[in-house]
């Protein structure tokens, strides 16, 4: 039994997990930018309860900066910003902080073992990228590199950060719907929404072109609910094979998750078993 938990603190849901002779013991709930810690505590200490061991030590996935593994230096859901592991934890069993791609690229590494330099791209609320070349993790001088979604790209109404145009809630804002919303207009062949899309992947598939020229990487895994929205990594990869230098894009092997679904909090539980330094 491995009795380690992992959370993945996003900034639409929540998830906990953990592993059980071979089976998930897992939670969802909803957060949004505006959620006070208290809750996020609230849910975990819940999801504690239903399990059958004390914890060994729980990994918690964060979006934002995170200094060292003990603090968020800075996150979009800004009851998190300065908040410590003490407050979680309570002195009761370790836990460690992991920015969410990070946790996302921890998880792949296992399932890449051959790649000289992997790149995990999450697409989710916002665009973040974790790289793991050589045997060690990019982080830069305190940790912070990464940070994709606000490089600033030059777009036809002038200069903005790539999470406004390609990042899940920019195009939600830029839709004026929610997701389920959006989603039904894309099955509908919605041409505002295919629109909308269409140039969300070729602004991401230009991010793919820079990331390729800048890294050399051997494998991209790309993740996030957004890059799932139909049209959109098609337009990405598209957008990618035309600028990329054509050695490095076939250089390249362009792939998803192998659990999308679970793949930050399996990396945060992994970040806390392992007890990895990156």
């Amino acid at each position: 039994m491995s009795n380690y938990v992992g959370v993945d603190i996003g900034c639409t849901k929540m998830y906990f997990c953990a592993v059980v002779d071979n089976h998930y013991i897992e939670k969802r709930a909803l957060t949004g930018l505006d959620c006070p810690k208290e809750r996020i505590k609230e849910e975990l200490e819940a999801f504690l309860k239903e399990l059958p061991f004390i914890p060994e030590g729980i990994g918690m996935a964060i979006p934002g900066l995170v200094k060292g593994d003990y603090m968020v230096e800075l996150s979009d859901m800004s009851d998190l910003t300065g908040v410590t592991v003490d407050y979680f934890s309570e002195g009761r069993f370790p836990i460690r902080f992991i920015n969410d791609v990070k946790a996302a690229t921890v998880c792949e590494i296992s399932n890449h073992p051959d790649s000289d330099t992997l790149a995990v791209i999450m697409a989710g609320s916002g665009l973040a990228i974790g790289v793991y070349s050589k045997g060690k993790m990019i982080t830069g001088a305190h940790g912070f590199a990464g940070e994709l979604g606000y490089c600033v790209i030059q777009t036809e109404d002038g200069p903005t950060v790539l999470d406004d145009v390609s990042g899940g809630m920019g195009i939600l804002r830029l839709a004026q719907c929610d997701a389920p919303t959006l989603l039904s207009r894309l099955e509908n062949n919605d041409p505002s929404a295919t629109a909308l899309i269409a140039k969300a992947g070729h602004y991401f598939g230009l991010a793919l072109t820079n990331i390729i020229h800048l890294f050399n990487p051997d494998t991209i895994v790309i993740g996030g609910s957004t890059s799932t929205y139909t049209g959109y990594l098609e337009h990405a990869l598209s957008t990618a094979s035309q600028y990329t230098l054509k050695d490095m894009y076939t250089a390249c092997t362009i792939t998803t998750p192998k659990d999308l679904k679970r793949i930050v909090a399996l990396g945060a539980l992994e970040y806390i078993k392992s007890g990895l330094i990156l």
